[in-house]
């Protein structure tokens, strides 16, 4: 987990000033969008950081959703991405045990949580709302549709040109 974090940081690094053809990104609102990225698939968690480093946003890495709820006990994060089948604790236990931490602690925000996932989870309205879950990013996603959920999910900390 360190070494993918770590070359994550190597190529935001590498990747200062640089854009996705076509998305131009002003950048965050106090500094770059803290994202946590929970997600057992290495291919996917790669994918997602190298769009998210060209923006000049360092994810921290989570490979399922135990570690998320460790993490998230530590750092503050503006938005998760959540995977949804995961080996240890899957998408919808971590989401709930996030919501419950944040229930419990008063002076924590409620986190946007993305369920980035190739599940089909419907389209009912109150599925979201009963699972904790603020939206849906269908797996795999294009960079395009990545930032539009960024920028719907953090209008004040995530702002597009």
């Amino acid at each position: 987990m360190l070494r993918a974090m770590n070359l994550a940081t190597q190529a935001a690094s590498a990747a200062q000033g640089r854009s996705l053809t076509g998305l131009q990104t002003r950048g965050a609102v106090g500094g770059p969008l803290r994202v946590l990225l929970v997600d057992d698939s290495r291919v996917s968690r790669m994918l997602v950081t190298t769009v998210l480093t060209r923006w000049g946003i360092v994810p921290t890495i989570a490979c399922n959703g135990a570690q998320a709820v460790l993490v998230i006990e530590r750092q503050n994060f503006d938005i998760v991405l959540m995977d949804m089948l995961m080996p240890v604790m899957d998408g919808v236990v971590a989401t709930a045990k996030i919501r419950q931490a944040e229930r419990e602690s008063p002076l924590r925000a409620q986190v946007p949580i993305i369920a980035y996932t190739s599940l089909n989870l419907g389209t009912d309205p109150g599925l979201l709302a009963r699972v904790g879950l603020t939206a849906v990013l269908p797996k795999p996603c294009s960079p395009s549709s990545l930032q539009a959920c960024l920028a719907r999910s953090c209008p004040d900390r995530f702002l597009v040109n």
